[in-house]
């Protein structure tokens, strides 16, 4: 071998080994899982609340995981139902169209009362349900479950949406602020987003209706891509069962008004299926209608 090819050979030997040397970081760090969380609080109150379990996922797991949340309601459903995410974590109902329609794998909840609530002003003149009609009404998003549900409790109460004014919340928690502050006459939201407005602003609100608690379902639910290894789906179960138990998991659950982690019930996803026609109808219908 003359001297020309000794050279060569040096050469190539020391390119294999940066490119080893740059591949190898990337070899060794997986890839992040990505996770959706439903907007039904504003991104900088939503993200906050929901870093510890990421933390706890990438501890579990080994891998990192990047949380992202939507602008709108709507856009997070028809994200979620591509899919585009490694795991969900969304509203009851939202999640059975997901596994439904996209094949996700429901793996837990995280478990509170829900129940639909309808806010005035404390000091306003609005005393009866029967007093908001031609009132403005801030809604988060007619998709939401606890909207279904209200609506629904004033229709049979002879109250039409065609009576409301409704005006569009970008999260619950803004539906509630817009009624502290006069903006709007009431706000339909989530019982507990009252829970994650500020003391001062919850003191000039009070509640003037609730619809009855819905027993025999979940109140959220946690699913992961259908296409993700079952050992993983395994692991990341086990690991959000367990969440509740360490002391950021008790941290979070004080924090976000939840009582618990609980595995799933089939039998109690099934009785999602009733709200899915309404969900279905409002999905078809196109933004400004």
């Amino acid at each position: 071998m003359n001297a020309r090819h000794v050279l060569a050979l040096r050469v190539a030997v020391l390119l294999c080994a940066t490119l080893f040397a740059c591949l190898r970081p990337a070899l060794a760090q997986p890839a992040p899982l990505r996770m959706a969380l439903i907007p039904y609080l504003s991104p900088n109150v939503l993200v906050p609340l929901f870093q510890p379990l990421a933390q706890h996922f990438e501890k579990d797991l080994g891998r990192p995981v990047e949380l992202y949340t939507a602008p709108a309601i709507r856009s997070h459903v028809e994200r979620i139902l591509k899919p585009d995410f490694d795991i969900v974590f969304t509203a009851p109902h939202m999640g059975r169209l997901s596994q439904l329609d996209a094949g996700y794998i429901p793996i837990g909840s995280f478990e509170r009362s829900l129940k639909g609530v309808i806010t005035v002003k404390k000091s306003g003149p609005i005393q009866t349900v029967e007093q908001l009609r031609g009132k403005t009404v801030a809604i988060n998003d007619r998709l939401v479950l606890n909207s279904i549900l209200t609506l629904q409790e004033l229709e049979k109460r002879g109250i039409g949406l065609s009576e409301l004014t409704v005006v569009p919340a970008a999260s619950q928690n803004s539906a509630i602020l817009s009624v502290a502050t006069g903006d709007v006459d009431a706000a339909i939201t989530v019982n507990f987003a009252l829970g994650l407005v500020p003391k001062d602003q919850l003191e000039r609100v009070r509640v003037l209706f609730q619809t009855d608690d819905v027993p025999s379902m979940p109140s959220t639910l946690i699913l992961v891509h259908p296409q993700m290894p079952k050992v993983d789906q395994t692991r990341l179960e086990q690991s959000l069962l367990r969440f509740g138990q360490t002391a950021h998991g008790r941290q979070f659950l004080i924090a976000s008004s939840y009582h618990n982690v609980v595995p799933i019930n089939t039998s109690h996803l099934k009785n999602l299926d009733i709200y899915l026609p309404e969900l279905r109808r409002l999905l078809a219908i196109k933004p400004g209608s």
